[in-house]
């Protein structure tokens, strides 16, 4: 392993993180997003997840529902910040339901009204809809014998693929869609939520097709692929689109399908690739373009292209995604294809000026693969941090915590690495000395002066309450109750469908004889009547001869079947031991038999494994 990236990881990583989790996908991936909070720990608060996985077609393309355990501040220790390796698997994340989906899925939003229902993109001109809850798991293991899943809903308008542009609000269930049609379109589900939440209709009702779903606003202006869309925060009738035409447009249902507002070449003729709305500062919205730079803009003052907020240059390559900070005002964050995320504090309260980008960025990367900020550009005071934890892809897709401050999840596609080529999944949180303010930062490592300047006195650290242990307990239980009900539901479909087989076998035989038979019947009767009893006096001639064939047959069959099941036994021995020297060399913790199915899987190529521990204020 690179030794620059060890020490990053081991050295730097727990100055500047609260939490790192790293969990490494068998297939590369495009989409993840947070669903709703399932329950609310002492040390963590559960969330759903979604994230999808992109296979190269030999299995079926598939959209993943888990939980994710999100630690709570100053909760996880140095040690389970550092400890990771780029094919570590996370005992924080836990997969629970699986969909055989139709294509690769590139976006995913959730309908915020019904936490149930969830929409996705695909490499098609429809959007996808799915009641997570009723639809039926497909298990991994019988991947080659069942087919596709089935939507509850297919939503239709566009006239060309729409591949990534997909939005929610939360002010009504609504959804807008962008596509290489060059249109925007907007669904209302309002009329539809009944049967959709009752799981009555699509795949979860047991149809073999989806009803469909037209759009109720058609919205034109790009002349080239939409590649983004968002709704103001709070409103159902406001939306902003960018595209490959370098045009950012704002949208008004109520004033018809026209833009009402439109920057041209807001990055100059660079591609924009995503936008995003403020929550807590609603004039504020940011682009990121294909050269890397990022822009806020005031709405109230879009006079020309370097009329701006701020105008940002970083990163090395395009920037792929970008979002505010739901809870704390100009907290802007960015990813993309130089495989970096960054962290941004942006004066949104600043007046726009004219501000023209800085130069464009050289594409310098370091040792270890990290794209590391060039020299001969100098950091802008609003960069708070950058995250390098996917050095192996370009990170295609973040989220911020909706209800746990500063928490985030990223995912990045790590195909193109020729030792891992799958994908990788990171809840992380930027460690607080680094976001709190200054008066609070030097007041908490004045607690601890003489540990960081002498070395003297390190701080204690504090076990975790009886109330964790019994957590992890409960925890347990309920996977283990809940992996024995799934075993035993698909062995009784297992047996149904055998019964269910050799029954119709046994009709279509009796039906075929008796069809022959009842041509012949008055003519044989009595031929069978005379056979029976010409018969009956042979079987019994003839019985107590059998009987002492069979006897004598029996015994070295009984000898031999003996000698194999012990055979099998020995075997059975030899393969659980094997197995138990794998988890032993794995060393991975906290994982039940499906992690560890992931963890083989990636053996042939060497990888590492992941550490499970949590200590309350185990760094700071």
């Amino acid at each position: 392993m690179d030794e620059t990236f060890v020490a990053w990881r081991e050295k730097l990583a727990p100055l500047i993180y609260d939490m790192f989790s790293h969990h490494n996908l068998p297939w590369p991936t495009q989409a993840c997003r947070f669903g709703s909070a399932v329950e609310d720990l002492t040390y963590k608060t559960r969330y759903r997840v979604y994230y999808s996985e992109q296979t190269d077609d030999s299995e079926p393309q598939k959209l993943i529902v888990a939980t994710a355990d999100v630690c709570k501040p100053n909760v996880a220790s140095a040690e389970v910040v550092s400890s990771w390796t780029d094919f570590s698997k996370s005992p924080y994340l836990r997969e629970e339901k699986v969909l055989f989906h139709p294509g690769e899925v590139n976006k995913i939003r959730e309908i915020p009204q019904h936490p149930g229902l969830v929409v996705t993109h695909t490499d098609a001109p429809e959007v996808l809809l799915w009641n997570v809850d009723k639809q039926p798991h497909r298990p991994r293991e019988k991947k080659n014998k069942l087919q596709e899943s089935i939507p509850d809903m297919k939503l239709v308008g566009h006239e060309d693929e729409a591949l990534f542009p997909l939005a929610t609000t939360p002010a009504a269930p609504l959804v807008a869609s962008g596509g290489n049609d060059c249109l925007v379109m907007l669904w209302d589900l309002a009329d539809s939520t009944t049967s959709l939440l009752a799981g009555s209709c699509g795949g979860s009702g047991g149809a073999k097709d989806s009803p469909e779903l037209r759009a109720r606003h058609r919205f034109e202006g790009h002349t080239r692929p939409v590649e983004e869309v968002v709704f103001k925060p709070g409103s159902m009738h406001e939306l902003a689109s960018v595209g490959d035409d370098a045009q950012l447009m704002f949208w008004d249902v109520r004033s018809g399908a026209a833009p009402v507002l439109r920057m041209k070449e807001a990055h100059g003729p660079k591609d924009i690739q995503c936008v995003d709305w403020s929550p807590l500062a609603e004039h504020c919205v940011a682009t990121g373009a294909q050269d890397g730079s990022i822009k806020v803009w005031d709405t109230r003052a879009l006079r020309g292209p370097d009329h701006t907020i701020c105008s940002l240059r970083s990163h090395t390559d395009a920037i792929i995604r970008l979002e505010w900070h739901p809870q704390a005002k100009g907290v802007l964050a960015s990813g993309g294809d130089d495989r970096v995320m960054m962290v941004w504090n942006i004066n949104v309260d600043a007046p726009p000026a004219d501000r023209p980008l800085p130069p464009e960025a050289s594409k310098k990367k370091s040792k270890a693969g990290v794209p590391t900020a060039p020299q001969d550009v100098q950091r802008p005071k609003e960069l708070m941090m950058q995250h390098s934890g996917h050095r192996r892809g370009k990170v295609v897709d973040f989220q911020w915590c909706p209800t746990v401050p500063w928490a985030i999840m990223s995912v990045s596609d790590d195909g193109a690495d020729e030792e891992s080529g799958g994908g990788s999944l990171q809840l992380w949180r930027p460690s607080s000395l680094l976001y709190e303010p200054q008066e609070k930062v030097l007041a908490r490592l004045n607690q601890h002066r003489t540990w960081i300047l002498e070395g003297r006195n390190p701080p204690e650290r504090q076990p975790l309450r009886v109330e964790r242990a019994q957590e992890e307990l409960a925890e347990s239980a309920a996977r283990a109750a809940r992996d024995n009900k799934e075993g035993k539901e698909a062995k009784a479909k297992d047996v149904n469908r055998t019964g269910k087989r050799e029954r119709q076998e046994k009709q279509e035989g009796v039906g075929s004889k008796g069809a022959g038979a009842s041509m012949n019947k008055d003519s044989s009767n009595k031929e069978k009547e005379k056979g029976r009893e010409e018969g009956n006096v042979e079987k019994e001639s003839t019985r107590e001869g059998e009987g002492k064939e069979q006897e004598q047959q029996q015994q070295p069959q009984q000898q031999g079947g003996v000698a194999r099941v012990e055979e099998d036994d020995e075997e059975d021995e030899e393969m659980e031991g094997a197995k138990a020297g794998v988890a032993g060399d794995d060393g991975v913790e906290g994982m039940d038999t499906e992690e560890g199915g992931g963890v083989a899987a990636k053996r042939k190529r060497g990888e590492g494994e992941g550490a499970d521990g949590m200590e309350v204020d185990g760094k700071h």
